[in-house]
């Protein structure tokens, strides 16, 4: 049973008395009490520090830590009423951002992943928080946004949860198409067949060994024209090109022949959250109706082990013609993802980001705070760290230099995945240094490796599992960019 988020202008005090009210006060931080009022209603106080000095950051946290709390003492109903002119340094945004951020993080906090639960207590959960006082405009339209963004990001972390077996390829695709359905995006598969016919050689040599064949998974949202890229003067027209977003889809990796450690490989069936963030986000574009051309690429395989899988010191070309050696065959979601940036060329993308749990690197280099963005377009890097501050999904630059080139450069073929002298220095910039190699020229693109934020951290306030991230990010980039 998900939590039922409203909005109401109503006065707290005309609520009924089965809402445990939220009060959060300028007491410490961690301070909390309930308390019975003498109108009989229960209240439920929270400190928050000076309001002066909450920060969007610490506003998120502050929300979440809410629903948390009534989550652990088993309240069924909650209202909370915030107002937008308390909090000043959140004023750096307007009224709709302030209560688009409340609804989202209500929900996302509110999210449980029970589907495999045998024994479910639905009598003891929390069923509805309202949000009271909100009654202009821009409350209204931020609310609505809100919903729209939580639902999706819950939907791509529903997706991320579901274990290998049930989640296949195929089933990836499956999952397209249902979460597009009722919208106007449309989902084409590409199969096995349709992909050695593209000569998407990397998608094939990551997916042969397991006997789930891999899939090629096409999302098309054309907000902005009639689906067709327009023409003008012999050039597709800027204002048509459509922007492409691209999902890492494996949908459990083994590591391959290189196979991982153990401890290592149980929460691999969420090494496709690239492509259920992507998934997620187009739609949601969809729902908002945003006046944008947006295509979502997600090259869906599992990276198992057989007698037919890829083998380290295999050669294989990739769609555009460049020979790739394969050194390391746990390192694949750079290979899916280098066919990916060559199909994204026939949409003559405005820009494109590419979303993968590409590197454990990363997770060194930045701990489990913030994905790596790794990006030549210094503007895109730049806009990437804004809209991340002002979503929740928070990126840091690492650097993608020509001096990084060389360790790639392969005595026996035109690349190789991994750094040839098997150094383990730099792992997630050596990723994105592979990618950069196929990334098509003169378009803004930026990589992101969200390794550091597939799984919740307790500091998170999240269920544990899938954090849905960058769900958000994308989001405000297709709005914004």
């Amino acid at each position: 049973m998900s939590t039922k988020i409203t909005l109401s202008a109503k006065d707290v005090a005309t609520l009924d008395t089965k809402y445990t009210r939220i009060v959060v006060t300028e007491e410490s931080l961690g301070h909390h009490r309930f308390v019975e009022t003498a109108d009989g209603h229960t209240e439920y106080r929270q400190g928050a520090g000076k309001w002066s000095e909450v920060t969007p950051r610490t506003f998120r946290t502050l929300v979440r830590s809410l629903v948390q709390s009534l989550k652990s003492h088993k309240v069924e109903f909650a209202s909370i009423a915030l107002n937008y002119t308390d909090f000043p340094k959140l004023q750096q945004y307007d009224e709709a951002w302030f209560t688009s951020t409340i609804a989202e993080n209500l929900a996302l906090a509110a999210y449980d992943y029970t589907v495999y639960k045998s024994k479910k207590d639905e009598k003891h959960t929390l069923k509805e928080i309202v949000i009271l006082n909100q009654n202009s405009a821009g409350a209204k339209a931020g609310f609505a946004r809100g919903c729209v963004v939580a639902h999706y990001t819950n939907s791509a972390r529903d997706i991320a949860n579901t274990h290998g077996d049930d989640l296949t390829p195929k089933a990836l695709a499956a999952a397209a198409k249902k979460l597009a359905t009722g919208t106007k995006v449309t989902v084409k598969i590409l199969g096995l067949t349709e992909i050695k016919k593209l000569k998407m050689n990397l998608v094939e040599a990551v997916g042969k060994g397991s006997h789930n064949e891999p899939q090629f998974i096409v999302m098309e949202y054309w907000g902005k024209g009639n689906g067709k890229l327009k023409m003008e003067n012999g050039k597709v027209s800027d204002e048509n090109k459509p922007l492409v977003l691209i999902g890492k889809g494996i949908t459990y990796d083994t590591g391959g022949l290189n196979v991982k450690p153990s401890g290592s490989m149980h929460d691999m069936h969420m090494d496709m959250s690239g492509g259920s963030s992507v998934m997620a986000a187009i739609v949601a574009a969809s729902k908002l109706g945003l006046k944008k051309n947006i295509v979502a690429l997600i090259p869906a395989a599992e990276n198992a082990i057989s007698s037919r899988s890829m083998r380290a010191g295999d050669i294989v070309t990739a769609m555009n013609g460049t020979t790739v050696e394969i050194l390391h065959t746990d390192a694949e979601g750079r290979l899916v993802l280098a066919d990916a940036l060559t199909y994204s060329e026939r949409y003559k993308p405005k820009a494109i980001i590419d979303v993968a749990t590409l590197t454990g690197a990363a997770l060194v280099a930045l701990g489990q705070q913030a994905s790596a963005v790794m990006t030549r377009d210094l503007n895109l890097e730049t806009t990437l760290r804004t809209l991340g501050e002002e979503s929740g999904d928070l990126v840091w630059p690492l650097p993608l230099w020509d001096e990084y080139k060389s360790p790639l450069k392969s005595a026996r073929a035109d690349i190789s995945n991994i750094a040839t002298n098997f150094a383990r220095w730099g792992g997630a910039i050596e990723g994105g240094m592979f990618l950069d190699a196929f990334a098509p020229k003169n378009v803004p693109w930026a990589h992101l490796d969200i390794a550091p934020r597939m799984d919740s951290i307790p500091s998170d306030k999240l269920a544990k599992g899938s954090t849905g991230e960058p769900v958000r990010l994308l989001i405000k980039w297709l709005e914004t960019y």
